[in-house]
């Protein structure tokens, strides 16, 4: 299967997670429904300067977040920390993360996204 980017549009949100600011995001592979262990979504992401993602939990999925350009903080279990491009930030099941963008340009990351199988409750 190719995924390609330039076949899908890129859509807006606003305060993802209840964070702040502007993410643009493309889905290249969307199965939200998926209950059984494997890929569950792709998305290509671009954080404007200043924005960010609020903090959620993950249950019954992982997520991997690979970042491209930029840098910012990304907030795991509550403890802080930088990322920069070519860094790669993967968020078990259970477990918390949120991102701002530090930088005065946009950060650009995919983010990966696989059902465990685990229990979501």
């Amino acid at each position: 299967m190719i995924l390609r980017r330039n076949a899908v549009q890129s859509r807006r949100v606003e305060n993802c997670h209840e964070g702040r600011g502007v993410l643009w995001f493309t889905e290249l592979l969307a199965d939200y429904r998926k209950t059984t262990a494997g890929f569950k979504y792709i998305h290509d992401n671009v954080l404007e300067p200043g924005a960010s993602i609020g903090a959620h939990t993950h249950h019954g999925d992982e997520e991997l977040y690979v970042f491209l350009t930029g840098w910012g903080v990304m907030v795991i279990d509550g403890v802080p920390q930088d990322v920069q491009a070519g860094d790669v930030c993967l968020t078990r099941h259970g477990h918390s993360h949120d991102l701002t963008n530090s930088a005065a340009g946009p950060m650009h990351f995919l983010v990966i996204t696989t059902q465990t199988g685990e229990a979501t409750g």
